[in-house]
């Protein structure tokens, strides 16, 4: 039996607490308690399992097993380099109801909502993140970090570059490639490729760059 340690105590770490019993075969793993800043994150939604650490303070233990449970891109990739550097191994979650093709490839620590469509020849980096009936079509790849959120689409031969944000609803339409970093607005459609550091919003998607506090 691993140890589970959700990284974040917010949202998203919440919603993946919630799915661990679905994901995991019974008595495979425990949840040990999260990793967060604030101590005081779980007080009032009566959460049972503990603030550990903060995640820089935190040392990884022989049986611990990490699920990345951040949102932000900027601050779930340098928590998890932060971990990995220190011997962190982190574990894909991937829920029951989600397809995923048999020839699709999925690296470490992703992170696959219910509902999700991941189709022939996909292949999804590290660290990756799909929520609720998020799509990859035919022959797509994601880059490491990468966001989508609900209701996002990639269509068939699109690329998503690193560390990209899809918003609700938004959509890559088919053999277009968005640029490290970018993001597209909920509701928004990407009909050409786009560069880095670019925000992308409206339909069709217009073009502007991104102001980023990356690092």
């Amino acid at each position: 039996m691993h140890d589970l340690i959700v990284v974040g105590a917010g949202g998203f770490a919440r919603e993946i607490r919630q799915f661990i019993p679905q994901c995991f075969p019974a008595g495979s793993v425990r949840l040990k308690g999260f990793l967060s800043h604030n101590p005081r994150d779980l007080e009032r939604f009566k959460i049972p399992e503990p603030v550990l650490a903060a995640p820089e303070k935190y040392t990884p233990e022989k049986n611990d097993r990490f699920l990345l449970g951040i949102g932000d891109i900027d601050h779930r990739r340098r928590v998890t380099e932060e971990l990995t550097a220190r011997g962190a191994i982190f574990l894909s979650l991937i829920h029951p109801t989600a397809y995923v093709d048999a020839s699709a490839k999925l690296g470490e620590g992703c992170v696959i909502y219910p509902f999700v469509t991941i189709m022939n020849e996909a292949k999804l980096a590290n660290f990756v993140a799909m929520n609720i009936y998020a799509s990859a079509g035919h022959d797509t790849q994601i880059g490491q970090f990468c966001n989508l959120s609900p209701y996002a689409t990639m269509n068939g031969f699109s690329i998503l570059e690193e560390e990209v944000f899809l918003g609700t609803h938004a959509t890559v339409q088919a053999s277009n490639r968005v640029g490290r970093g970018s993001k597209v607005s909920a509701n928004s459609v990407v009909t050409q490729n786009v560069g880095p550091e670019t925000l992308v919003f409206g339909v069709p998607g217009r073009h502007t760059p991104l102001i980023s506090n990356r690092a």
